[in-house]
């Protein structure tokens, strides 16, 4: 099949992490992990959003933050769904390079490597 039949109409014009910061004891005993995610999408220009997802975890033992930011552009002959694409599908691009950054963040000794679950974005308010 000819892939570019089949390309998205949402593209990501770029991502950068704008805050990541990991802060542990030494010994981490507690493997409780208390996980947020929140999103935040604004509306640039016609069509041209920015998108930021802010992860948290925390617990007794470890406290991390990653805040990722892209941009995204819509190019759709049908625009009755953008909000909803903007909300959903943007955090289901994301999420990915999330998961990765907080897996490389706690890759560290005397620690077992955090790996996030894939998420439904469907389920997210």
């Amino acid at each position: 099949m000819d892939i570019t039949k089949i390309k998205s109409k949402l593209n990501m014009l770029n991502l950068y992490f704008s805050r990541c910061e990991f802060i542990r004891k030494p010994i981490i005993s507690d493997t409780c992990l208390n996980t947020t995610i929140d999103r935040n999408v604004t509306q640039l220009s016609e069509h041209h959003y920015s998108v930021e997802l802010t992860l948290k975890i925390n617990n007794n033992d470890l406290n991390l933050l990653v805040v990722a930011n892209a941009d995204f552009s819509l190019d759709s002959d049908d625009y009755s769904n953008e909000k909803a694409i903007m909300n959903k599908n943007t955090v289901a691009i994301m999420f990915p390079f999330i998961r990765s950054q907080v897996s490389l963040m706690t890759s560290q000794p005397g620690m077992t490597p955090i790996t996030l679950p894939a998420i439904n974005v469907n389920e997210m308010e």
